[in-house]
């Protein structure tokens, strides 16, 4: 063979494996959440797979066991009113209370409650414009 041809090969195969990693990177960095509701609905199809759930921390559920580093909780969909138990294992997060909308990743367990790895506590609206009435003056 001659080195023309090498070279050809050669780029050929470095273009394709770039290919491939991009594909990869770019479809593991683009997921997305669903909500409780979406994911009770997918029923026995969704244990023991990776996913992201949304939805709000349901009032009083919230149990920190801080020896073990266990938080245990139950996320409520907003929407369908389906809850889902939550066990987390690891540091306690700043600002956690109830209903504040949270997004989890795990997996859903055959028992029914959703293993999580990680937790991201999102800010509430707490942030909202006061409503302004103006008076027209001459």
């Amino acid at each position: 063979m001659s080195v023309r041809v090498k070279l050809v090969v050669a780029l050929v195969l470095v273009v394709g494996v770039l290919g491939a990693l991009i594909r990869t990177a770019v479809t593991h960095a683009a997921t997305y959440y669903v909500t409780v509701g979406e994911l009770v609905t997918r029923g026995r199809g969704a244990y023991d797979q990776d996913v992201t759930v949304s939805g709000n921390v349901q009032a009083t559920s919230v149990n920190w066991q801080a020896a073990a580093q266990t938080l245990r909780f139950t996320l409520l969909d907003a929407k369908t009113k389906q809850t889902l138990p939550v066990v987390f294992h690891g540091p306690e997060p700043d600002d956690f209370a109830n209903n504040w909308p949270v997004i989890v990743t795990g997996k859903l367990q055959p028992d029914g409650h959703f293993q999580a790895h990680t937790l991201l506590v999102k800010c509430p609206s707490k942030y909202e414009a006061k409503t302004q009435t103006y008076t027209a003056t001459s």
